[in-house]
């Protein structure tokens, strides 16, 4: 779909991840959007409140309401700034994604700040941090800061080596901050960050969980995973029988979406190439395999139901 669609005489506003209206001054200037759909976050002057309600609106997650005659700065990923670089006292800083906070917020703050995700920030910032937060969604943590620290921030889809958490050139006060889909892979023995954050879906070996749950903090879904060989999947998927016949030993499935078991799986198959699974959505298979899909199932975030059950 494009992103905006025209009508006689007027636009349809669509499959955007952030519409900003915050420049607009008269009503007169949203007249000519007959709907908005499927947009994340919408930005509004608050005196162009009522014109915006007139608007029709489906699939918008968030509305946010902005003074007039500011500075708005929208910014969509995770931002990663200073305590002193945040922004000035006349700006509306709006994030879709994580703010990263990396020294102590010392210096003028925006004075509101709309956070559509995680926030993180040393401790010590929150006279000046906390009141200017509004009207976001997700979690707020406060770290111990250290002089010598160094943080890494990874995002998307984020696969992390038991070498890479063990830190092996960096500082025991050093920090990870991972956004996104997190796999985490290898044997691991040391963590050698003070703090790892997760902030989306985190997948990582059971055997390894002693050592890394200590040291993280996640801001999502977090789940473990039997053995050492993983297969992974980041979108919707469909596996067949000859997945499993190819199989040359059994691997446990992960997989960051919706999973379908297609017609002549069997449970044998399934029992003999299947460790375990981590399902981050939903699971269909036909009715005979779905007690087994739940039996392997260590972690499910989502349904397991038959193929032909309601809702499929």
């Amino acid at each position: 779909m494009s992103e905006t669609e025209q009508t006689p005489g007027r636009v349809v506003v669509r499959d955007q991840p952030v519409v900003d209206f915050s420049h607009l001054t008269s009503p007169d200037q949203l007249a000519g959007i007959s709907r908005i759909e499927d947009v994340a976050v919408v930005v509004v002057p608050q005196s162009l409140a009522g014109a915006y309600a007139a608007i029709p609106t489906s699939d918008v997650a968030g509305t946010i309401y902005v003074p007039g005659g500011v500075n708005v700065r929208v910014h969509t990923g995770a931002l990663v700034v200073g305590g002193d670089g945040i922004g000035g006292a006349d700006d509306v800083l709006v994030i879709i994604g994580m703010l990263v906070i990396t020294s102590p917020v010392a210096g003028p703050v925006p004075q509101r700040i709309y956070v559509i995700g995680s926030v993180l920030a040393p401790r010590g910032s929150e006279p000046l941090l906390g009141p200017a937060l509004a009207g976001g969604s997700g979690g707020v943590s406060y770290y111990p800061h250290r002089e010598d620290q160094d943080v890494k921030v990874l995002s998307g889809q984020v696969t992390l080596s038991a070498v890479m958490l063990a830190n092996p050139a960096g500082q025991a006060g050093d920090i990870l901050i991972a956004a996104g889909q997190v796999l985490v892979t290898g044997e691991v023995t040391t963590v050698g960050y003070r703090v790892v954050v997760v902030a989306g879906q985190l997948a990582a070996p059971a055997a390894s969980r002693d050592a890394i749950e200590p040291i993280v903090q996640v801001q999502g879904q977090a789940a473990w995973y039997q053995g050492g060989n993983p297969r992974v999947f980041h979108n919707d998927t469909t596996l067949g029988p000859d997945f499993f016949r190819l199989l040359d030993q059994p691997v446990s499935l992960v997989v960051f979406g919706d999973l379908t078991i297609a017609d002549g799986v069997t449970e044998d198959m399934l029992r003999d190439k299947v460790t375990s699974i981590v399902l981050f959505g939903d699971a269909t298979a036909a009715p005979a395999v779905v007690a087994m899909l739940q039996v392997l199932a260590t972690d499910a975030f989502g349904d397991i139901r038959a193929s032909d059950g309601p809702g499929s």
